[in-house]
């Protein structure tokens, strides 16, 4: 489970191992979400704190492992800030966070979630290229996209804080701080902080080949933009369909 990577044999993307463990997780989410449909307000907060203090310890046996495996000067592979990695604030904002802050972080796990941790589960590329299904990170990543996905419903369906204007503005404050540190990070420690450097392994790396600038412009105005207003999109959408149903 904590081979060095590449030493097995990584699963790869789109291979038999990642439909397998995607399948799997999508129907343990769909599951837990059901078991959840009446979850009360005060259960919910237990069950955010309690993956708070989860996904934290894991992310950081996750560094304490990357340390380990000499990966400690490429800050990129062991320094939680990426876009998925708000999750764990997120997480701390949510459950143990008063007044504005609490309202921050459940923005984040309303709006940020779901969608980008759906995206994970299809294109897994910081785990399955370079480790087998089993192995701790590969075990890690689904595990904690699938978090993701399933607090991002759950929260969803609760919507604590409106969708409205303040809560956008919510949502890009939280963003926006990790886009600012890592445009700061990156060209001193030459690091990929937010992927907004390098597209690594992605259908869009001649787009970063041919214009740099346009592409990290573009990745960070995606992150400002794209996952809060998918999901309005998808939840007003599944509120009309609820109030026909209804009607």
């Amino acid at each position: 489970m904590f081979d060095f990577p590449n030493k097995a044999n990584a699963s790869g993307l789109f291979s038999a191992p990642h439909y397998i463990s995607s399948a799997i997780c999508v129907l343990l989410i769909a599951l837990f979400v059901f078991l959840s449909r009446k979850i009360s307000d005060r259960v919910l907060l237990l069950v955010t704190r309690v993956l708070a203090i989860a996904i934290g310890t894991l992310e950081v046996i996750k560094i304490i492992f990357k340390l380990a495996i000499g990966e400690g000067a490429i800050i990129d592979h062991w320094v939680p800030l990426f876009y998925c990695s708000l999750f764990i604030y997120a997480l701390f904002m949510c459950g143990f966070g008063k007044g504005v802050i609490y309202k921050i972080g459940c923005v984040f796990l309303m709006t940020g979630c779901a969608i980008p941790g759906l995206l994970f589960l299809i294109f897994p590329v910081t785990s399955l290229p370079d480790y087998p299904y089993y192995h701790f990170i590969s075990l890690h990543s689904m595990l904690f996209h699938s978090s993701m996905i399933y607090l991002g419903i759950i929260y969803l369906k609760k919507s604590y804080v409106a969708f409205s204007k303040r809560s956008y503005l919510y949502y890009v404050i939280f963003v926006s701080v990790p886009i600012l540190l890592s445009l700061i990070l990156n060209p001193i420690f030459d690091s990929n902080l937010m992927l907004i450097d390098n597209p690594v392994n992605l259908p869009i790396y001649q787009i970063y080949q041919a214009v740099p600038f346009v592409y990290t412009l573009g990745a960070c105005l995606l992150y400002l933009t794209a996952p809060y207003f998918i999901t309005l999109g998808a939840f007003a959408l599944y509120s009309a369909i609820k109030r026909r149903k209804a009607g």
